[in-house]
Formats: C-alpha cells, sequence, structure tokens
C-alpha cells in the first residue's frame, strides 16, 4: 500500500499586531452600538460574542497535526476522507506560504478543504491522487481571499 504523510500546521498563523486587535475592537463596538440602536439586542449580543471568539480564535497558535495520503483516503489529523466522498483536489504550489491540497467533497453544501502540504515531492503526492481524483483548478472565493487579506 503506497503511502505519503507529512506533519504541518493545521493552518498558517499569522502574528496580529496590537492595531489589529484594535481595529476588531473598534469596529465591534460600532457594530454593537448600531444594533443597539436599530433596536436589535439579541443581533448586538451575536456580535459582541462573535468578535470576542474572533480575537480568541486569531491569538491562538496552531497544532501540528500529521497528514497522510494513502491507496483508499486522505487522513487529516484524526479524520478520514474515504476518496468516493471526494470529488477533485488541487496542488497549489504557488501560495504565499506553504504550499496547499486542496479538496473538493462531493456534498453540495460541504466546504472546500484547505490543507498545508511540508511534503518536498509534489510531484509524488499528485501521481498518489491522480490514481483515485479528478484533479481541478479552485479559483479562490471572495471571501476566502477576504479572510487570507484579513490575516486568517
Amino acid at each position: 500500500m503506497k503511502s505519503i504523510s507529512w506533519d504541518t500546521p493545521e493552518y498558517v498563523h499569522f502574528d496580529k499586531n496590537a492595531d489589529w486587535y484594535w481595529t476588531v475592537g473598534i469596529i465591534s463596538v460600532a457594530l454593537v452600538i448600531t444594533s443597539i440602536i436599530f433596536g436589535n439586542i439579541l443581533f448586538a449580543v451575536v456580535l459582541g460574542v462573535g468578535a470576542f471568539v474572533l480575537t480568541l480564535f486569531a491569538s491562538r497558535k496552531p497544532r501540528i497535526i500529521k497528514v497522510e495520503v494513502t491507496d483508499k483516503a486522505v487522513i487529516v489529523d484524526k479524520t478520514h476522507l474515504l476518496y468516493p466522498t471526494l470529488q477533485s483536489f488541487y496542488i497549489e504550489d504557488s501560495h504565499r506560504h506553504l504550499p496547499r491540497l486542496i479538496l473538493r467533497p462531493k456534498k453540495q453544501l460541504s466546504s472546500l478543504l484547505f490543507v498545508p502540504v511540508t511534503y518536498e515531492n509534489l510531484d509524488e503526492l499528485k501521481a498518489l491522487l491522480e490514481d483515485h481524483l479528478e484533479e481541478e483548478y479552485f479559483e479562490p472565493s471572495l471571501v476566502h481571499a477576504l479572510f487570507e487579506g484579513l490575516g486568517f
């Protein structure tokens, strides 16, 4: 059974400076006050909790996870993604930090899965995946580009 594995951070972490946190705080407070003025207290609470969770997540350092690509599945940490549940893949080697493996699940409402790749031989990885999945170029979505621009 052919297998390729590597250890990688679960996501690429960007250090945020104090200005980033101040910006998030000011925008969040402005949105909360605006929703209170319009009489939507529940939305104000949701915005406040969301901003708090956002800052907690932004300051969290990523765990190191193990990724394994086998003849039967792509295993990311403890999640087994069997090939019949996946539609296609793409290896983006021109990403600004690390190359990444992008997987498209067959489920309509599932989002793309982005996995940082620290494995050196991308051609070998691509050849193994091509035996089981179709390669498909993915245009980054506007939302994904926005979040990357914000440091996520």
